[in-house]
């Protein structure tokens, strides 16, 4: 039986090698020194965005926010209000001491209308009439002190609530919890040990989503885009991971003169875990051809490829060289061209004259004399 070689839909790809990457990784420190008081998860702990990762005493920090909430009391009282009112409505004229004052200049400002009308009679001195007129000015001076001063206070107010808000973050800080849905990585605390402010207590990565990374040589790096498909082959596991290109760097690594690329990889059930080598396959032109014949029509023999082609009534074993192999499949591409008749079964072919029987023919194709001694039907 013999086929003929001919142009078959192979998308042309370029294939990698690299490892799969956590999608995130960090490494979560204590935003407050203290102590620890106990510890959630350890190494493979699976945990959810917010999921508390380890827990500080709070002895001193519930202090500090019970003094702060005391301070704001106090604040908010030196000016009649309570730590639930809202302090930027004040009417500064409202205040009790401000209204003080506003009596006080309203009695002097009467005073010296009095004595302006008694002037002309007499009845008041000059010098008494002066006298007049400073006490309202010192009376107008006390009311706009008494004004600021109820400024000043709302401003103190305004400073004791951020204090207490404070204390209450501490508070909260106490408690580290994961930034993101991960793994735990690295359990790096104990119960009763000190941390100290951004000390390292956990390695989290996440692993629901990996990064195939992988440099691509320079010299084949200029058809890779965004967008373009990726079979990844990870060892242990019988179908490819399809997904596509994610990222493409826009420089070229001086070192290994490679460009860098990377493919998001679904990990829903962590069945695959981050740093695992694999290869992959990027799909650069999906719509390629390729000379390709059956992988049986191919015989190999310390390292040659050898395929037996029929031409002129004759077959005879020809060199090639062959690419890409897929189950059932070689790519050539050297030593033959489209059309040419190779046997399908290296293992039946032999040199001489020969009666060809393509495979997908009814019945034999005379190609040469059937008279000849020697003569095979292949």
């Amino acid at each position: 039986m013999v086929i003929n070689a001919g142009l078959e839909p192979w998308p042309r790809t370029v294939t990698l090698q690299g490892s799969l990457l956590p999608h995130e990784d960090a490494i979560v420190g204590s935003k407050i020194a203290g102590r620890v008081e106990s510890v959630a998860v350890d190494l493979g702990s699976v945990v959810k965005q917010g999921d508390p990762l380890v827990l500080l005493d709070c002895s001193e920090l519930d202090l500090r926010v019970e003094l702060a909430e005391a301070q704001l009391n106090q604040a908010t009282s030196a000016i009649g209000l309570t730590p639930a009112d809202d302090e930027s409505k004040v009417q500064y004229t409202n205040s009790p001491r401000v209204e003080l004052e506003q009596a006080l200049v309203d009695e002097a400002q009467a005073a010296v209308n009095r004595a302006r009308q008694l002037l002309s009679t007499r009845a008041v001195t000059g010098a008494e009439y002066d006298t007049l007129v400073a006490q309202l000015k010192a009376a107008q001076a006390r009311y706009d002190s008494a004004v600021n001063a109820v400024r000043e206070q709302i401003a103190v107010i305004g400073v004791r609530r951020k204090e207490l808000a404070l204390a209450r973050q501490q508070v909260a800080d106490a408690q580290i919890v994961a930034p993101f849905d991960g793994v735990v990585d690295e359990r790096r605390v104990a119960p009763g040990e000190y941390v100290q402010l951004g000390q390292p207590v956990v390695t989290l990565v996440r692993a629901d989503r990996l990064r195939f990374t992988a440099g691509v040589p320079e010299s084949k790096a200029r058809p890779i885009a965004h967008g373009q498909r990726v079979e990844i082959r990870v060892a242990g596991r019988d179908e490819p991971i399809s997904t596509t290109v994610t990222r493409v760097s826009p420089t070229v690594t001086q070192t290994s003169r490679a460009v860098r690329i990377e493919a998001d990889v679904p990990n829903d059930n962590l069945a695959l875990q981050a740093g695992l080598f694999a290869e992959a396959d990027i799909v650069v032109d999906p719509g390629a051809q390729a000379l390709s014949l059956p992988a049986s029509a191919v015989s190999r023999f310390a390292g040659v490829q050898k395929v037996w082609l029929v031409a002129d009534g004759q077959a005879r074993q020809q060199t090639v060289r062959v690419g890409r192999e897929e189950p059932g499949r070689v790519e050539i591409i050297e030593g033959l061209k489209a059309g040419d008749e190779v046997v399908v079964d290296a293992d039946q072919g032999h040199d001489g004259p020969v009666i060809a029987m393509h495979q997908s023919a009814a019945r034999p194709v005379e190609v040469g004399s059937a008279g000849v001694s020697g003569t095979g039907g292949l």
